[in-house]
């Protein structure tokens, strides 16, 4: 409940230690890093001439205090979108993200939520085929998650999936899944390199082969 205001200001100013600072850009910095110490919305109010800097200040705070109440509080549409797309990766609440009024820090939500939460539909809520891609191919190399690669509708994308996650968990029929021919045989030829399994070789053309045999 921070953004109420004290019985007393006197008391908050004697904290203040940057009075008597000479240019704005050293007192806006010192009113900030006051504001997180002493975890008081009053030195926020204290910054002059930069609402940025007010903001990401309440913001900060906000974040701290676990409060999505005082995140929808802040009035700059940047710092309260970045403030709540926080909170929500940092409580794993998928509804949260739903408050988000920024696209770039909504998109940013979904993806982040997709991932710690688990939940591949996330992805489906961001705006654009690129994001809803990307997301996807996060969620699959962050989770070794080979079922996450068939969601993604970019041949390239999925491919690049299936040959990032196959590699990593060291699983063959991720191979299998790659339609182009170089990518499917570099997967391979790492699994089966990882593994020590030279049978592997014989999905890779005969020409190509000779270090895969030698792995």
């Amino acid at each position: 409940n921070f953004f109420s205001s004290h019985n007393s200001n006197a008391a908050l100013e004697k904290l203040d230690v940057c009075k008597n600072e000479t240019t704005f850009a050293v007192k806006n910095d010192c009113y900030r890093e006051l504001a997180f110490s002493t975890n008081q919305s009053y030195f926020c109010n204290k910054v002059f001439n930069s609402s940025k800097i007010s903001a990401s200040c309440f913001a900060e705070l906000a974040i701290e205090a676990n409060s999505k109440k005082s995140c929808e509080n802040i009035r700059d549409v940047k710092s309260r979108s970045y403030c709540m797309a926080v909170l929500a990766t940092n409580k794993i609440e998928l509804p949260l993200c739903d408050n988000v009024d920024d696209k770039g820090w909504k998109n940013y939500c979904y993806a982040q939520l997709a991932i710690l939460a688990k939940k591949p539909d996330a992805c489906l809520k961001i705006e654009g085929e690129v994001g809803i891609s990307d997301c996807y191919l996060n969620m699959a190399k962050n989770l070794s998650s080979g079922p996450t690669c068939t969601y993604i509708t970019d041949d390239v994308k999925k491919d690049d999936c299936y040959l990032s996650v196959g590699v990593a968990t060291t699983d063959p029929l991720l191979c299998a899944e790659i339609k182009e021919p170089s990518k499917k045989w570099t997967c391979y030829h790492r699994v089966a390199k990882a593994i020590g399994d030279v049978s592997l070789c014989r999905h890779i053309p005969v020409s190509l082969n000779a270090n895969c045999i030698e792995a």
